[in-house]
């Protein structure tokens, strides 16, 4: 078995939905489409692959069937559950493009430095992406992903140097 390391939390089973054995799936990729690319999925403990025989849209929300379950009460075992695939089968983005994963523990400094807090999620509200920052006080900010604010983000390294607008950090 690889390390947990490898894997990438994309999803998580909700409510059955019918008889069947189809369940109601929250994912964390930005779309159905790119959640149906990554191909092999995993359960919480890494060890059981999830074979997806369909997937469909009700309204805004996804119902997939998965291979061998056929029932509502099979079904429902899967409730709660977190899905996973290896982080090897997600496709190679371009640079300035980053996967929210990548991005999340990150800590952001200024352009001294100086240690801001560390990225706990990004956002989007319509406008662009904002990285959604905490410090040491627990105080939660926002910075926009963009060129105006972003100055550096190393991967690598998890650092993120910042040199946001005056006024978007008080």
């Amino acid at each position: 078995m690889e390390d947990k390391k490898n894997y990438v939390f994309v999803g998580t089973f909700g409510q059955p939905h019918g008889l069947k054995g189809e369940i109601y799936i929250n994912i964390q990729t930005s779309s159905l489409d790119s959640f149906k690319l990554l191909k092999k999925y995993f359960l919480d403990d890494y060890k059981l692959e999830l074979i997806f025989k369909k997937f469909r849209k009700i309204g805004k929300k996804i119902v997939a069937s998965i291979e061998n379950c056929q029932n509502r009460d099979e079904a429902s075992l899967y409730k709660g559950k977190h899905i996973y695939v290896l982080r090897k089968n997600f496709p190679f983005i371009e640079n300035d493009s980053y996967y929210v994963v990548d991005l999340v523990d990150c800590l952001v400094v200024n352009i001294q430095n100086e240690k801001l807090g560390k990225v706990v999620d990004v956002k989007n509200y319509g406008a662009g992406d904002l990285i959604e920052v905490i410090d040491n006080s627990k105080k939660t900010f926002f910075i926009p992903m963009n060129k105006e604010n972003l100055e550096k983000v190393n991967i690598e390294k998890k650092i993120i140097t910042v040199n946001p607008i005056s006024g978007l950090i008080e």
